[in-house]
């Protein structure tokens, strides 16, 4: 059963209508009008309000009140390369809003198979991010950005003027080593795509905010998984140092 409801636009003492995904999700949990339910707008807010019933099987609620704001205390942006499985990106993007993050964009670099997102994938791609924030209970959901090309993408980086730790296997320090040393609120990760940067983008990487070429494991790891662990560990850290941050 979902935790709450989604809505982009909650207000105090108004009827809203549910997306008919939303709606149907409702029905499948077997509401009957009259129940309190409740409601997020993905942005911090947790609403009450009362499932009315249905008019052309979209779900009417009445909004009662506001229950809790909820604010992220940390940022951490991942930064991955679009994949050339559709099906991996979708995985990734499903976890990454599980454990935490709060900004997640997909760039293209010259070793990546696709160099564009249509709106479809974009639909589903936003569609995973709001089911994924509602099965972890998260009523702040991540900002997702897609770039339009890798300059937009250093742009985008540069604009969000946070501490940058970019995979590189070779490097000598780990991403481990760094987080010990660091007494951080933000940070951006920056995961390599399949086939690794080439030297001119590894060289304009360098002009990142604070830019860390960092090891993040022992081992070679594909490029999705090498951004969840990334960012596992990232989370784990900011956490501990950051305790309320729910």
């Amino acid at each position: 059963m979902s935790r709450f409801y989604y809505h982009p636009e909650v207000n105090h003492s108004t009827i809203l209508t549910l997306s008919r995904e939303e709606s149907l999700h409702l029905k499948a949990n077997r509401i009957k009008p009259g129940t309190k339910i409740l409601l997020s707008d993905g942005k911090g807010n947790l609403y009450s309000g009362i499932f009315k019933g249905f008019i052309s099987q979209i779900a009417h609620v009445e909004v009662i009140g506001k229950i809790k704001k909820e604010v992220k205390t940390y940022q951490l942006w991942v930064w991955q390369p679009l994949l050339k499985s559709w099906a991996r990106l979708d995985w990734l993007i499903e976890k990454l809003v599980e454990i935490g993050v709060t900004g997640i964009g997909i760039f293209f670099s010259e070793r990546c198979s696709h160099n564009q997102i249509s709106s479809m994938k974009e639909d589903r791609l936003r569609k995973i991010i709001i089911e994924a924030a509602k099965q972890s209970g998260r009523i702040v959901f991540p900002t997702l950005k897609l770039t339009k090309n890798w300059y937009d993408f250093l742009a985008q980086c540069q604009g969000n003027n946070l501490n940058t730790i970019i995979g590189n296997f070779g490097a000598s320090k780990s991403i481990s080593d760094y987080l010990i040393n660091q007494n951080l609120s933000s940070l951006q990760i920056v995961v390599g795509p399949e086939g690794d940067f080439n030297d001119d983008e590894k060289e304009q990487l360098q002009s990142l905010p604070r830019a860390c070429f960092l090891k993040f494991s022992d081992q070679i790891l594909r490029s999705e998984t090498a951004a969840l662990f990334a960012s596992i560990v990232c989370v784990a850290s900011l956490e501990s140092k950051h305790e309320n941050c729910y």
